[in-house]
């Protein structure tokens, strides 16, 4: 069995790999709020993986901390992955691999600014994902107001991030991504743009920069060096995402809880992500005693619960994806029968 442990509101991450592409890891797969860790206690044998550290507060990192370790103490036959109190998160993770001289950039909290900043740099949140491009601030007059503005947000833990990243050759900025499962891992994409900020192009790759990511992730390229900043970094389950910059990796995060697969199959996809949502099962699967199915009550139930939340969320989902495009797949079908 395998307990994955993250905040309620986020275990959607894992929502469109149990409910649609890999249907069969429901019976060996639970997830298990922060607010219940208790009951891993009664955890006889199996895999742990914490995720969503950066998303607790101290007290809470506190407690999963004892927990763990008691887990770790009392119970030989449960493995766990990641640790609640030891493993990296964003702003700690950055410092160490600039000390380590990985990266070429830093990272600093806003009230302590050194004179030697690299511009231009930007403001982000170190708790979450951010799904809009922050502004880059070329300058020190640039970079007060931006501070003065951050006293509105209502972000957790403001850092102050020198830009890292670059184009290359062909003018396109990449993001690189790879996952850690374990003693496994796969590359899960490689997408370029002119843009900097690199969310999720993946559907729209096309030509050889579809070719190079189908080559990336066949390859695995890099998996030697990210392997050694995973260890760095003590954890054991997540996604890097990295650039390369004059031949070096510049590794910009590791989440703990990455989603998996974003969006629900639909009748008129033209992308298939069966093929990722494999590896991710077949990592998975590898851990240690994954495929017992022996559980707690109390966790099974309250899995349960979460997963029927999350199959109504994602059934609207589905029906929207679905008519926005069988819409699209009906207007292109229309013109070209006019042309």
């Amino acid at each position: 069995m395998i307990f994955y442990i993250c905040q309620r509101s986020h275990s959607y991450t894992q929502a469109c790999l149990l409910l649609y592409y890999r249907t069969d890891l429901q019976r060996i797969f639970r997830l298990v709020r922060y607010d219940e860790i208790d009951l891993l206690l009664r955890v006889e044998r199996g895999t742990i993986i914490w995720s969503d550290m950066d998303r607790l507060n101290s007290t809470e990192v506190a407690k999963a901390g004892r927990i763990r370790d008691q887990i770790e103490r009392d119970c030989p036959e449960v493995a766990q992955l990641n640790h609640p109190r030891d493993s990296f998160r964003r702003y700690d993770l950055l410092r160490m691999l600039f000390d380590e001289g990985i990266n070429d950039f830093r990272v600093f909290r806003p009230h302590s600014l050194p004179d030697s900043l690299r511009y231009p740099v930007f403001l982000r949140d170190e708790v979450g994902a951010a799904y809009k491009a922050p502004r880059l601030l070329r300058s020190l007059t640039e970079v007060e107001p931006a501070l003065v503005e951050l006293q509105t947000l209502n972000w957790a833990s403001p850092m102050l991030v020198e830009f890292g990243s670059k184009p290359e050759a062909d003018g396109y900025y990449r993001k690189y991504s790879a996952y850690r499962v374990g003693d496994n891992s796969y590359a899960q994409h490689c997408f370029a743009s002119t843009d900097w900020f690199i969310k999720d192009p993946g559907r729209g790759l096309s030509g050889r920069h579809l070719d190079e990511h189908r080559l990336f992730v066949r390859t695995h390229p890099h998996a030697v060096e990210l392997q050694k900043v995973f260890e760095m970094a003590r954890i054991s389950y997540g996604r890097i995402d990295y650039a390369f910059v004059e031949g070096r990796i510049q590794v910009f995060e590791i989440n703990t809880n990455p989603t998996i697969l974003s969006y629900p199959p639909t009748p008129f996809d033209t992308y298939d992500s069966s093929p990722y949502a494999n590896m991710h099962a077949d990592a998975l699967l590898a851990l240690p005693a994954a495929r017992d199915a022996a559980s707690v009550p109390q966790i099974d139930k309250s899995h349960l619960e979460m997963l029927a939340e999350l199959g109504q969320r994602y059934r609207k989902r589905r029906r929207k994806l679905t008519a926005r495009k069988g819409l699209k797949f009906l207007k292109n079908f229309l013109s070209i029968g006019k042309a």
